[in-house]
């Protein structure tokens, strides 16, 4: 380290209350040429680079040879350069996602634009990794991420490409769109549909929700009490899985847990801060409707019943199936009609009665079409017993007799 420089105090003119200091700074240190190429990066470069400065150094020499031991070490000094520069150039790429080649570095990049990967490939993961080799003692969800990688790099790949096109995702729940979009997305709901609703102070977005199996938002998932709506192990995991791709918290499933303080947790990490949101039950429509067909010729009445029943049932692929008609979404009797006409041995049919449940609901079989309001949803279950969830009643005539 350079020494400070020395101060001098010094008084003129005979005066000793004059004084001043002076300070003899060191002259300025030379300039150094610099004419070395700061692009060059390979062995050629580097060689061409040094033979050249001992053409400079030694002009009274005019032949250099492979031969030479000056040529040889210019030779072994450039090979050297161009690894390292080759070793620097790799743990720079390893520094950005489009050039990074390591799994470990892609899964790092990623995970600081949000992206988990681990959560993302899981189920990949678990489907092609315990049939192959591992290292000793378990792994962790990281290192299983990293040994699939090396094994299937397209899916690295893969990763590499969705990450970043997720940081444009939007996550918060900005819109009624983004409140009924993020909602629906739950496991435990079939469908969603927000509103804005004035209070007399300020606005309140008000989702009304569909669950799953008909289940309302304050029953509880299992238990006693939960009877045949209670959660099963499958719908649970879709649950879990769920919560911890978001990186929500879930409590543990208990008879005192609902689907509404399971929701509110998706409320809360999503919703803006400031903006209230409150959850109802959807309100459901009942339909009832009648018809009579006519059976063609070889059919029998029964076998028939059972076949359009099935086709209007509420299960999977019927006609009136949990979370198929959406809110606000008008029940035409058209459709009805056209999904009878396609089962087999159906002559013709009609639509006698078609209305909503309830003694004050007019008959629509005339106009063809039941209006269903924003907050409310149509159900027909036709569940023996339980009328309240719609029902329709079919009489078969012709075909044949049993």
């Amino acid at each position: 380290m350079a020494d400070a420089p020395t101060k001098t105090l010094i008084f003129e003119a005979g005066c000793g209350d004059c004084g001043r200091r002076r300070v003899d700074l060191p002259a300025p240190l030379p300039a150094i040429d610099d004419d070395f190429d700061w692009l060059v990066r390979d062995y050629d470069s580097f060689r061409l680079f040094m033979m050249e400065e001992l053409a400079y150094r030694f002009p009274e020499r005019r032949r250099w040879t492979p031969a030479d031991v000056e040529v040889l070490i210019v030779e072994a000094l450039a090979a050297a350069l161009d690894r390292l520069s080759h070793t620097l150039d790799l743990v720079q790429n390893e520094h950005f996602l489009a050039t990074a080649r390591r799994p470990g570095s892609v899964r790092r990049l990623l995970a600081l634009i949000g992206y988990d990967a681990p959560a993302r490939q899981a189920e990949e993961i678990a489907a092609e990794l315990p049939s192959l080799p591992t290292g000793s003692g378990p792994e962790t969800p990281e290192a299983a991420l990293e040994r699939y990688w090396r094994l299937f790099p397209q899916a690295m790949e893969t990763a590499r490409a969705e990450g970043p096109r997720l940081i444009a995702e939007q996550k918060r729940m900005v819109t009624l769109a983004d409140h009924a979009e993020r909602l629906a997305g739950h496991p435990l709901c079939d469908r969603a549909a927000a509103r804005l609703v004035w209070t007399g102070a300020w606005s309140t977005i008000l989702v009304s929700l569909l669950l799953d199996a008909a289940r309302k938002l304050d029953d509880p998932l299992t238990g006693p009490r939960a009877g045949p709506l209670a959660v099963d192990d499958t719908l649970w995991d879709q649950v879990q899985a769920y919560h911890a791709a978001a990186g929500l918290p879930l409590p543990p499933l208990s008879p005192a847990l609902t689907t509404r303080q399971v929701l509110a947790i998706v409320v809360e990490r999503f919703r803006l801060i400031g903006s209230e949101v409150f959850l109802e039950d959807a309100r459901p429509v009942p339909i009832t409707f009648w018809l009579s067909v006519r059976a063609k010729e070889g059919y029998f009445r029964s076998e028939l019943i059972d076949s359009i029943t099935e086709v209007l049932s509420s299960d999977a692929g019927g006609l009136f199936e949990t979370g198929r008609l959406g809110f606000g979404e008008d029940v035409f009797a058209s459709n009805i009609v056209e999904a009878v006409m396609a089962v087999d041995g159906v002559e013709t049919v009609c639509l006698n009665r078609f209305k909503r449940m309830g003694e004050g609901a007019a008959d629509q079989a005339d106009s063809g079409v039941i209006a269903i309001a924003d907050d409310e949803i149509a159900i027909c279950q036709n569940i023996p017993g339980r009328p309240e969830l719609g029902f329709f009643q079919i009489t078969v005539n012709g075909g044949e007799t049993g």
